[in-house]
């Protein structure tokens, strides 16, 4: 019997010697045991409301020389109570709450208050949208000008806009292919523009995938999202909260020459991952900051060297400060006595790809020299942003990716 004891003593010994040590990375001493850190207090763009800007009408544009027949609509004109299925030349009407769904050819299409129109695989002359409840394009070539005045949900994806051109539309700047103004939900994906795109006064703008000759302006959105786009300029104002990352910006647009884009007042803003082909443009104006609080609630000091958030290192300056006062700092390691806590404020890259808006949180890691970390989730729309407090454990994975 005691042989045994020895063997099985000997098996228990071999089995826990290396997660002891995988935990513990250059620590054997039991140091990594005894250091203990957990969240107490986080912050991400949690409000950051828009500033409110003119919404034109449909008859207040007359003046930019949009295409005849399109407000007020004129002859021949087809009212559609349910489809349109065979191509025409004529207008089509949707009536005040009617329903219509275009699928061959027609001339201008005039959504009228509370209506919805969808147009799909078609070509239509030119679309006014006053006060519909929801226009939607897919794979639709617009041979003129597209306006949307305080239309709740616009979605058009896979189509052409302007595709013959024109240019004497002038909308805030002539070369306008579209004008959407009004606090309803604007998506805009994978479509191929000739001109300018011009969003204003929307609740949420999600700008994604496409090719835009001129320039791309969203302004005054409460949130506003321009991931993987080509564009001949941008051009932002304005906005409550904003993410620019991905995009190709030629430069080649001459609102403001020598300006590839331009960054007015917004109220949070992060960017990264876009490629500059021409034009100066300035960063530093776009800036979105995430604050993170520790607290140090173990027995020795906690140096914290390693930031992720979106599963990235942290790319922009981390800054940080003991919440008992002292000098501030803005370099890693983040140094926390015992019993005490410490404020991180960092700059956040978003990811180059897209991702569904408004965001439901951030993720983010912090690595201690002892190779535990505490992570957590900071949650958009929420005060406080982190609503779930976590504790420090060992660190058996591998960062970057940080699951």
């Amino acid at each position: 019997m005691v042989l045994i004891v020895i063997i099985m003593s000997a098996i228990v010994f071999i089995w826990v010697t290396p997660t002891f040590q995988s935990n513990t990375g250059q620590d054997n001493s039991g140091a990594a045991y005894a250091e203990k850190f957990s969240t107490i207090w986080g912050n991400f763009a949690t409000f950051a409301p828009s500033i409110p800007e003119t919404v034109y009408t449909c008859t207040a544009l007359s003046y930019a020389n949009i295409p005849s027949g399109m407000c007020p609509l004129s002859n021949p004109i087809v009212t559609c109570t349910t489809s349109i299925t065979s191509p025409t030349t004529s207008n089509i009407l949707v009536p005040v709450n009617g329903v219509c769904l275009i699928t061959a050819s027609v001339g201008n299409v005039f959504a009228s208050a509370g209506s919805n129109v969808t147009v799909a695989g078609a070509t239509i002359n030119g679309l006014i949208g006053n006060y519909s409840a929801s226009v939607t394009l897919r794979n639709v070539q617009v041979v003129t000008w597209i306006g949307l005045t305080n239309v709740q949900t616009v979605n058009i994806s896979g189509s052409s806009l302007n595709t013959s051109g024109i240019t004497n539309v002038c909308v805030d700047l002539c070369n306008s292919a579209l004008y959407e103004g009004g606090r309803g939900i604007f998506t805009f994906v994978n479509n191929t523009v000739t001109g300018q795109v011009e969003s204003e006064v929307s609740h949420q703008a999600t700008v994604t995938g496409n090719t835009i000759s001129g320039r791309l302006e969203v302004e005054s959105a409460d949130f506003g999202q321009i991931t993987n786009n080509k564009i001949g300029m941008l051009d932002l104002d304005q906005n409550g909260i904003l993410v620019v990352s991905g995009n190709t910006i030629y430069g080649n647009f001459s609102e403001t020459p020598g300006i590839g884009v331009l960054y007015g007042t917004n109220r949070w803003c992060a960017t990264g991952n876009n490629v500059f082909v021409s034009g100066s443009h300035n960063e530093q104006l776009c800036i979105g900051n995430i604050e993170i609080d520790i607290a140090n609630t173990g027995s020795i000091p906690v140096n914290l060297v390693a930031v992720y958030v979106s599963n990235n290192p942290v790319a922009g300056p981390i800054a940080w400060k003991l919440l008992s006062g002292g000098p501030a700092h803005n370099s890693l390691p983040i140094t926390i006595p015992v019993g005490q806590s410490v404020n991180v404020t960092m700059q956040w890259t978003p990811p180059q790809t897209s991702f569904a808006m408004p965001w439901t949180g951030l993720y983010f890691v912090f690595v201690s020299s002892h190779i535990n970390f505490v992570d957590g989730y900071l949650y958009f729309g929420h005060n406080p942003a982190l609503t779930i407090t976590s504790q420090s454990r060992p660190e058996n994975r591998i960062c970057p990716p940080c699951y």
